[in-house]
């Protein structure tokens, strides 16, 4: 039985869900975890930090364009009164400031399972390709642009049209033309600035793998899911676990090239002729997550025995044909909730 006291970030939950509401819902269905869960948020309306059911205690702390600096003080602040064994980050922002931050965690007590800051850069969008030519993994060739005029000069480069574009943290845009390209271009600067990836467009069917790798880089668990249906902003809100070796393994090779610690995600196209092109690597558990653990592979309690010392074996196997389908839950509570969050930054639930 684990008795621990875990935190976890990202619990928006709005079309866009963040991993966090998941990885606490993985850890409440199990009858091994016996610990308290407290969650870490950057806005008091984060939808799912009020579910009573799952969280003990949420805490308000600063975003991440704060710096480390001043995380880490926020950090100690609740730790001096509410200790905390284990934090698992679930944005890619806030994944390179815990990895920056956990020799200081560690000599608070508070346990990580998490890549090395260059490990982290290594998989980013604009060196992930340069990775894999080094390494002799597929994925498509891809450039950086500083400014939208250079489009249909690379465009020939890239194969002509249709070609990829994509925001420096997040989104992409399928252009058929180069006028089209160029107004993506603008949207993606806007809203994320530099760097813009242009990318050589490959047809396939999206597949994607949630992993945890242990302190060796050695692959602990894995799970194929093909997504089933997709939202306006190509997120999947169903998909179903499929039996494919083939992407575990590739995905096991890729990990342990980065020597990566903790959980991933790995996004796959795969070709018509059954090749699978990476298209993205994300530095932490998907949105989906809680379709692995009703598969058979509670990866967030693996990443508590595995962070906290426990007894943990690897997951070798897990269910086929298991589906998602993403719905709607409303939630009430009392409105002194929400004004305590945002006046103390704490509040119990």
């Amino acid at each position: 039985m684990i008795k621990a006291h875990v935190v976890i970030t990202g619990l928006m939950a709005t079309d866009n869900p963040y991993p966090g509401l998941g990885i606490a819902r993985c850890l409440r269905s199990s009858a091994e975890f016996r610990g308290t869960i407290s969650g870490f948020v950057f806005d008091p309306l984060s939808t799912g930090a009020f579910c009573a059911e799952v969280f003990d205690r949420i805490f308000l702390i600063p975003y991440p364009a704060a710096g480390v600096d001043v995380l880490l003080q926020r950090i100690t602040e609740i730790h001096n009164v509410h200790p905390i064994d284990l934090i698992i980050p679930s944005l890619d922002s806030e994944v390179v400031l815990y990895a920056q931050a956990a020799g200081e965690l560690a000599a608070m007590g508070i346990k990580t399972l998490l890549p090395s800051v260059g490990s982290i850069k290594m998989r980013s969008k604009n060196q992930l390709y340069e990775f894999c030519r080094q390494h002799k993994f597929r994925c498509p060739e891809t450039v950086i642009i500083n400014n939208a005029q250079e489009i249909s000069a690379r465009c020939a480069a890239l194969g002509g049209t249709p070609f990829v574009l994509k925001g420096a943290l997040s989104d992409a845009a399928i252009c058929n033309t180069v006028v089209e390209g160029e107004a993506s271009y603008w949207q993606l600067f806007n809203q994320w600035g530099y760097p813009i990836l242009m990318q050589k467009f490959v047809a396939g069917e999206e597949i994607d793998v949630i992993a945890l790798t242990d302190k060796k880089s050695q692959l602990a668990g894995a799970v194929v899911m093909k997504k089933f249906g997709l939202t306006e902003k190509g997120k999947a809100f169903a998909g179903i676990t499929v039996e494919d070796d083939k992407p575990v393994k590739l995905t096991g090779a890729i990990l342990k090239r980065l020597e990566w610690i903790g959980p991933a995600e790995c996004e796959f196209l795969k070709d018509e002729k059954g090749n699978y092109h990476l298209m993205e690597i994300n530095s932490r558990f998907p949105s989906w997550l809680y379709l692995a653990c009703a598969a058979g592979q509670n990866l967030p309690l693996l990443t508590v025995k595995l962070a906290l010392g426990f007894p943990g074996q690897p997951f070798l196997s897990y269910a086929a044909g298991k589906l998602f389908i993403r719905t709607v839950t409303d939630n009430y509570i009392d409105v002194r909730q929400l004004m305590k969050l945002t006046a103390t930054g704490e509040v119990n639930l």
